[in-house]
C-alpha cells in the first residue's frame, strides 16, 4: 500500500485498538514499523496502539510485551505527553508481572532461574524513558469511588527502589531529587519515608537511613517490618540493649507470626553477642521448629549464632530481659518531639464501624485534646493504653508528628 493507504490503515487500526483488538492490530502494523515503511505521521497513533496493546496483554505475556515496549521507545513522539506517561504505567505493570513470573517459576533444582524471559529492569527502562518527562500530571493523586490512589510518580518510586535495594545499586542524583520532592509533596507518610532510607542505606549514609526509618516509624509505628529495619541499622554493640528492644517491638507490633521467624533469628543473634546465651537459645530453639515447620532451610545466621553458645547451656524465657529493655524503643523514636501539655475537651462516643470486606467491627472513642494555647488534636485513647472513660478536663501528655498524634500519656 502506499503512504496514505498506510497512514489510514494504522489510524483506523488505532480505532479497533482501542475498541479491544489491539493485540492483533499491532501485529498488522509491526512489519511496516519494523521495515521503516511506517511514516512519520503514524508514529503518535501506533504508539496509542502498542499502549492498548500492552494494556490488553496477558500478565504472562512477559517477552511481548517488552518487544512493544521496546517498539515504543523507537518511535519518534512527543515527549513529555500523557501516552509517555501511560506507557510508563504499563512497564511498572510489566515489572511486577516479570517478578511474579521469576517467583513462581522453579528449576529442577528448586531454584527460580531469572531468565530473558522473566526479567525486566524497571531502572533501565525508566533511564531510556527519562525522568526529565514527568508531568505535573504524574505527581498528582487520583480518586477512584472515594479512594485516594496513588500517583504515576509514586509508583515510580516503589518499582525503582525495589529494584535499586534488590540489585545493591546506589540511586542517581536525579532520582534522589524526585523522592526529596516527593516527601515534600506528599502527606506524610511510612512508605516514602522507608523507601528514602533504603537510597540511604545504598549509598552508605547509615545517620541518614535511621533518620528516615523513624520518621517513618512516627508515621506508621504499628509495622512490624519498620522496627525490625531499623534494629538492622544498630550495629553498634554498645547498642545492643536498644537493638533486642527495637526487635521485640516488632514482635509485638501486629502481623502474621509466618513473617517474623527472621526476627527472632536476629534476637537470637543479638542475645547471644551480649552474652546472654540461655535466652539466645531459646530463641533459636523455636528459630528451628518455625523452619522445619515451614520446610525451609536454616540461615547461615543461625548456625553463626549457635556456635557462639557455650556447650551444654540451657535455654531460658527471655521475657525477663524483654521486659528490662522494652521502653527503649520508644524513647528512641519519641525522645525528638516535645511533650505538649494538653487536656481533654471532648468526648466522642464509640459508634460500630464496617472494614473494607463489609464486617462490623466495634468502634473506638475518640476524645479532643486542647493545648495551652487553644490548638486542638484528635486522638484515640485505647491506641496508647489509656482509659476511655475519663472524666473531661484530666490533663495528659502527647507528641505530635505531622499534626497527628504519635503518642500521649498520663
Amino acid at each position: 500500500m502506499d503512504t496514505n493507504e498506510l497512514i489510514k490503515f494504522v489510524s483506523d487500526g488505532f480505532d479497533r485498538a482501542k475498541g479491544g483488538a489491539a493485540v492483533e492490530v499491532y501485529a498488522e502494523v509491526i512489519p511496516y514499523y519494523a521495515s521503516r515503511a511506517l511514516p512519520l505521521k503514524s508514529h503518535y497513533a501506533f504508539g496509542w496502539i502498542i499502549y492498548y496493546a500492552l494494556h490488553q496483554s496477558p500478565a504472562h505475556a512477559i517477552r511481548e510485551r517488552k518487544q512493544m515496549l521496546a517498539h515504543y521507545l523507537g518511535l519518534q513522539v512527543e515527549r513529555p505527553h500523557k501516552l509517555h506517561s501511560m506507557i510508563l504505567t504499563e512497564a511498572f505493570r510489566l515489572y511486577k508481572d516479570a517478578a511474579e513470573s521469576a517467583f513462581t517459576t522453579r528449576n529442577k533444582e528448586g531454584f527460580h532461574p531469572v531468565t530473558d524471559a522473566t526479567r525486566f529492569s524497571i531502572v533501565k527502562f525508566i533511564d531510556l524513558w527519562d525522568l526529565n518527562n514527568l508531568r505535573p500530571g504524574d505527581w498528582r493523586r487520583k480518586e477512584h469511588e472515594g479512594k485516594e490512589l496513588s500517583s504515576t510518580v509514586e509508583k515510580l518510586i516503589t518499582c525503582y527502589v525495589d529494584e535499586l535495594y534488590a540489585a545493591k545499586i546506589p540511586a542517581s542524583p536525579e532520582f534522589m531529587a524526585i523522592i526529596g520532592r516527593a516527601i515534600k509533596e506528599y502527606p506524610a507518610g511510612s512508605n516514602l519515608y522507608a523507601q528514602c532510607a533504603q537510597l540511604y542505606e545504598l549509598a552508605g549514609d547509615k545517620e541518614a537511613a535511621i533518620g528516615m526509618l523513624r520518621n517513618a516509624i512516627l508515621a506508621s509505628s504499628s509495622k512490624f517490618y519498620l522496627w525490625s529495619r531499623l534494629a538492622a541499622l544498630i550495629t553498634d554493640n554498645d547498642e545492643l540493649r536498644l537493638k533486642v528492644s527495637l526487635l521485640y517491638k516488632a514482635l509485638r507490633c501486629p502481623g502474621q507470626e509466618e513473617f517474623k521467624g527472621k526476627i527472632h533469628l536476629n534476637l537470637a543473634a543479638a542475645l547471644a553477642e551480649g552474652g546472654a546465651y540461655p535466652q539466645a537459645k531459646w530463641e533459636l530453639k523455636y528459630v528451628k521448629g518455625f523452619y522445619e515447620n515451614k520446610d525451609w532451610n536454616l540461615p547461615h545466621l543461625y548456625r553463626d549464632t549457635e556456635k557462639k553458645i557455650p556447650a551444654g547451656t540451657q535455654a531460658a524465657d527471655p521475657a525477663t530481659i524483654y521486659k528490662r529493655v522494652e521502653s527503649l524503643a520508644d524513647d528512641y523514636i519519641y525522645e525528638s518531639l516535645p511533650n505538649i501539655q494538653v487536656k481533654k475537651t471532648f468526648h466522642k462516643l464509640a459508634s460500630e464501624t464496617t472494614d473494607r470486606y463489609g464486617n462490623r467491627r466495634p468502634g473506638r472513642a475518640a476524645w479532643r485534646v486542647t493545648d495551652a494555647l487553644g490548638a486542638n488534636y484528635w486522638l484515640t485513647p485505647s491506641y496508647f493504653n489509656i482509659p476511655d472513660n475519663l472524666p473531661t478536663d484530666t490533663h495528659l501528655n502527647i507528641k505530635v508528628f505531622n499534626g497527628k498524634v504519635v503518642k500521649a500519656f498520663l
